[in-house]
């Protein structure tokens, strides 16, 4: 069996972004782009036992041994040169000499097609097809899934703006008829890229930030939209094959919050049946083939809503890569095989100081939190490395007056309903605080 390099970047977007695109304002958190960097380490399921992942920061030694134990044993390998740019492709490409730890793999299997990607199949002579860099980052653009909408629906809630008079007049009429817009960025992620505004005057302010960077050069493109009353939100995750036939992976619930996603559950046999009534599936598969033809292959995340008045929106945004949604289908395989799923979710933490990983897993197990307890269920933690992103080594304290690190835990919780899941996250919140940490809702 051929052996595989499971490794990528979670930004994807910020690298498939042209610098002179016009920008909305924001406030730049570096703490957070060190937790994104970090979040490689939840590609673990992605690997097969014969499989190696890639990381730029190291795993804890019991946190992997902790997930062998419970169905997902994978090799890993830790980034070992000079502190790798954002890009941990460029920095693989950019090696002068070819490390042997790499060259031991058939095929490489990125979350996503970045910059660099083809240049690192290339230097190792991996048999790994992926599409090209241009086709990504086209595809990936909201102004494309905008396209791609109209095209097969015959029409589109959002619409392309390529100036800031052109966002400013379109606008003002969305807030005139609905009393609030959304713009877009083209490659914004989730709680980044979207602004909601709700009156002329912070319209106004955004119009006039978007026309100095026009006087700077810079060029504008942004999707605007009505904000839209939502029921509730899914994507489904399919791959395009070589040869453009179409293979459905899952469907998941998503659960958002202010734009940024807090966690996702594969969706049930119900809801499935439903969509298929709705002709969900003839869209996606409609959508497929035109990426196909726009020169793209690999996996697929298609987000999509329902609205209250029981319109569905099948297509909201193309995310042409991996994501959250593929990587809890993998868990759920392995959950499956003990009659369990699960509810992929994270949680924002705060803390001084780094603390031992190996003995609050065994706490965890104590007070009969991890996963699997006496009842099968539980919380399965999926990061450790994005948990202490904030921190320095174990033992350093934050300096007088700092504040606390920022980190994040992901997790998959266990449970029969609902209630015992919120059982299981207070137990944790509860664990986590007692180690003078701070868990944010």
């Amino acid at each position: 069996m051929a052996r595989e390099l499971v490794a990528g970047i979670f930004d994807a977007e910020s690298h498939w972004r042209d610098e002179n695109l016009a920008r909305l304002p924001a406030i730049r958190d570096k703490e957070r782009e060190r937790i994104v960097l970090a979040m490689d380490e939840l590609m673990f399921p992605f690997c097969g036992s014969g499989d190696t992942l890639l990381t730029r920061f190291a795993m804890e030694d019991a946190h992997k041994a902790y997930l062998a134990s419970i169905g997902f044993s994978f090799r890993h390998l830790v980034w070992k040169g000079e502190e790798a740019s954002a890009n941990l492709f460029q920095s693989l490409a950019a090696e002068p000499e070819h490390d042997e730890r790499y060259r031991a793999f058939d095929t490489l299997s990125p979350f996503a097609v970045v910059p660099y990607t083809h240049e690192v199949i290339a230097k190792y002579g991996y048999a790994s097809e992926v599409p090209g860099l241009e086709t990504v980052k086209r595809v990936n653009s909201k102004i494309y899934s905008t396209w791609l909408t109209g095209n097969l629906l015959g029409e589109s809630f959002g619409k392309p703006v390529y100036s800031a008079e052109e966002l400013s007049v379109l606008g003002n009429s969305l807030l005139a008829e609905h009393g609030s817009v959304l713009i877009k960025d083209p490659y914004g992620v989730s709680g980044k890229g979207n602004m909601l505004l709700q009156s002329k005057a912070s319209l106004e302010r955004v119009a006039s930030y978007i026309r100095k960077q026009e006087g700077e050069g810079k060029t504008t493109a942004f999707v605007i939209e009505p904000f839209l009353d939502v029921e509730c939100d899914f994507s489904c995750q399919f791959d395009i094959m070589r040869d453009g036939s179409f293979h459905l992976i899952g469907l998941q619930k998503t659960l958002n919050r202010q734009f940024a996603y807090l966690g996702s559950e594969s969706m049930d046999a119900e809801g499935r049946e439903t969509l298929e009534r709705a002709g969900y599936f003839d869209v996606l598969m409609q959508a497929a083939d035109r990426l196909y033809n726009s020169g793209y292959f690999g996996p697929v995340c298609i987000d999509s809503m329902m609205l209250k008045d029981g319109t569905l929106v099948p297509i909201v945004e193309i995310n042409a890569r991996k994501s959250m949604g593929f990587i809890n289908h993998r868990l759920d395989q392995v959950l499956e095989t003990y009659g369990k799923k699960g509810f992929f979710t994270f949680r924002s933490v705060g803390f001084k100081e780094r603390f031992d990983y190996e003995w609050w897993l065994d706490e965890l197990k104590r007070h009969d939190i991890l996963y699997p307890n006496r009842q099968g269920n539980g919380i399965l933690p999926l990061s450790s490395a994005t948990l202490f992103a904030g921190a320095g080594e174990a033992g350093t304290v934050r300096p007088e007056g700092g504040g606390l690190g920022k980190g994040r835990l992901y997790m998959t919780v266990i449970a029969d309903h609902l209630p015992e899941r919120e059982r299981y996250l207070e137990r944790m919140r509860l664990s986590f605080e007692s180690k003078g940490g701070k868990w944010y809702s």
